[in-house]
């Protein structure tokens, strides 16, 4: 094939163009720094770039969000703390408030300064940021509190605001006012025990916190008469207390014993069995209970008999318990002496003792104390002549019963199981608190109180009056809470014995108070504020009404409250050791997707230099080389 000289010249051209365009694209590589300019420098390399670009702008916007929540964060437990130490001073002046050591001076300065307190914790709570209200949830732009007339009352929501600070991992950066400061602390009357009454009405299924008795039968036995049968007393038919005390004093009459009535006790709570004296005795009767209870002088126990013959017996007594053990051991000891026909007996009145000298003449015994310091004789009533009988005085003893069971647990539930001298005042037999029971019955048949209390639950208000003669029941005063119009909920506490009253409003502060210087509400247990708002207004009345009492009650809330404050600041403190954890590994990201992007998309500019030089040296060559391969003809001066 015939190479003719335009041939020559269209492919030195053609090479020219290409090492020049290879030249401009390395100048373009080395005046941009890198080594994609466009998509077909590497379509692959350029998906690459675009996935790593990307993610980097993932990252910034994650990075912002962490940011601006460790600002959120930051904000929260600067109010908390502040808040924290608000509670703390409330809770220094309740203490020093709590007691009668300071006048009304002083008092009112001390509500002034909870007042201002008051005043601080909403201002907190309303704590606004780059303009949202941090405490308000999603209604940010919405003031959080309001203290209307004895409450506050929330206007925010509960909602939660979420930032991605990771893919995939939503992060909750806000804390809503009604979990900081309008959190259930307690429920008024939770813990409450309202001591119901025992009456004759009282049924025994209630008794006990409503677990009921064993209703079988028990034995009582007078343990100063021996003489008496013992009393069974089967309560297996009884519904009411007062059936049971039907059923003890029938039997106990039946038996003979006449000194022993059962009754409800003074204490308003429990069974009293009531013993009357009636200074009887028999072998059974312990000396102990002798002379109203002072006993016997047994140290060293003697008695001294003597004759104007010569007799002289000493009769020990230390070892005798009983009547009985007197008895036989003097009547042993004086026959094993040799004095005959001389004994010891309980009277016929059975009220003391008496000494029979049988002997066709008497003997003309006289019985003495030893000494001076021994009172055995005198303290038997037997000091004397034997003349031929000595009547000794009355002995006086206490009663003394005993209450057994009979194969059961029947005594022990009524609280009157055991051996006692005098009268037996049994143990609380705790009936459970019933709808049906008077309110008269509470705190031992005290009643509920004389006065009124009322209901505040923010802005709106309740006054319950007990003394309102509709009151009557325990379900009276439910009703009366629970169709006060506020949302709460009145019931019988978990434990049985109290009311217990909950707020279901949680966007309100709740609290029960005292009307004038009345103490119905604590009376019934249900004085106080079930939230740190409400406990803070609480504070300030007391202290306003010299309410020294109530002040007490509320530090158990202050505490409460402070404990909460910690554990919000606990969260907030994890939320911010998280937040600056994942700012940490965004750091790391962000570095390790630029590097990529580096490697990806950046030129190696020392080979570039390297490369440039030589190709732009080509190119000087090529130049060269073309001039002497392609020589100019006629046609080129010509044209």
């Amino acid at each position: 094939m015939r190479i003719t000289n335009g041939m020559m010249a269209s492919q030195v051209v053609f090479n020219m163009q290409r090492s020049l365009r290879r030249f401009t694209d390395m100048q373009t590589n080395m005046s941009s720094g890198r080594r994609i300019n466009k998509p077909s420098d590497d379509p692959l390399g350029t998906l690459r770039d675009l996935g790593y670009r990307t993610e980097l702008a993932k990252i910034a916007q994650y990075s912002k969000n962490v940011t601006q929540g460790l600002t959120w964060m930051t904000t929260y437990d600067s109010v908390l703390a502040d808040v924290k130490d608000i509670v703390s001073s409330a809770k220094e002046v309740a203490i020093a408030m709590a007691n009668g050591n300071y006048d009304a001076a002083a008092r009112e300065a001390s509500a002034q300064e909870i007042r201002s307190m008051i005043e601080q914790l909403v201002q907190l709570a309303n704590t606004e940021l780059e303009g949202r209200r941090v405490f308000s949830g999603f209604r940010t732009k919405v003031t959080p509190f309001e203290v209307s007339g004895n409450g506050v009352l929330y206007r925010g929501d509960r909602g939660e605001i979420q930032f991605d600070v990771e893919s995939s991992s939503l992060m909750t950066i806000n804390l809503d006012g009604a979990s900081a400061f309008l959190e259930r602390l307690c429920i008024l009357g939770e813990d409450a025990d309202l001591q119901v009454g025992v009456t004759g009405q009282t049924l025994l299924a209630d008794l006990h916190n409503g677990n009921g008795i064993d209703q079988g039968s028990f034995t009582i036995t007078d343990r100063n008469l021996d003489f008496l049968p013992v009393a069974t007393v089967d309560i297996s038919g009884a519904t009411t207390v007062d059936d049971v005390l039907t059923l003890i004093n029938a039997e106990l009459t039946a038996s003979g014993i006449t000194n022993l009535v059962a009754r409800l006790g003074d204490e308003g709570n429990n069974i009293t069995l009531e013993a009357t004296e009636n200074g009887l005795i028999s072998n059974s009767t312990l000396l102990s209970d002798l002379n109203e209870g002072k006993g016997i002088d047994l140290e060293p126990g003697t008695i001294q008999l003597t004759d104007s013959g010569g007799i002289g017996v000493q009769v020990n007594l230390s070892g005798a318990e009983t009547i009985g053990d007197v008895i036989t051991q003097f009547n042993a000891q004086l026959a094993a002496a040799g004095v005959a026909n001389v004994t010891m007996a309980v009277n016929a009145a059975n009220t003391g003792l008496v000494i029979t000298d049988t002997n066709g003449v008497p003997l003309g015994l006289t019985i003495t104390d030893v000494d001076v310091d021994n009172h055995t004789a005198s303290g038997l009533g037997i000091v004397g002549a034997v003349d031929p009988t000595l009547d000794g005085d009355d002995l006086n003893p206490v009663t003394r019963f005993e209450v057994a069971e009979n194969g059961g647990t029947t005594a022990g539930d009524l609280c009157v199981l055991g051996e006692f001298p005098g009268t037996r005042v049994g143990e609380d037999l705790d009936p459970g608190l019933q709808v049906t029971d008077l309110l008269t019955s509470l705190n031992n048949r005290l009643g509920a109180g004389l006065g009124s209390f009322t209901v505040y639950q923010g802005g709106s208000t309740h006054t319950v009056d007990v003394t309102d003669p509709a009151l009557v029941t325990v379900q009276d005063l439910l009703d009366e809470l629970n169709n006060s119009g506020l949302d709460i909920t009145a019931s019988i506490n978990a434990s049985g014995r109290g009311i217990q009253v909950v707020n279901n409003d949680t966007t309100r502060s709740f609290s029960i108070e005292e009307d004038g210087d009345g103490r119905t509400a604590k009376t019934l247990q249900l004085f106080g504020s079930s939230d740190l708002l409400g406990s803070m207004l609480t504070l300030r009345n007391a202290l306003e009404k010299d309410d020294q009492e109530g002040t007490g009650m509320l530090l158990q809330n202050l505490d409460d409250g402070l404990l909460q404050l910690l554990k919000q600041r606990a969260t907030i403190g994890a939320r911010t050791i998280r937040l600056e954890a994942t700012d940490r590994r965004l750091l790391d990201l962000n570095l390790n997707f630029t590097d990529l992007l580096s490697k990806t998309e950046d030129a190696d500019i020392s080979k570039l230099v390297t490369d440039l030089t030589t190709y732009e040296n080509n190119y000087r060559a090529a130049l060269i080389s073309a001039g002497k391969i392609v020589q100019p003809s006629l046609l080129d001066f010509l044209s």
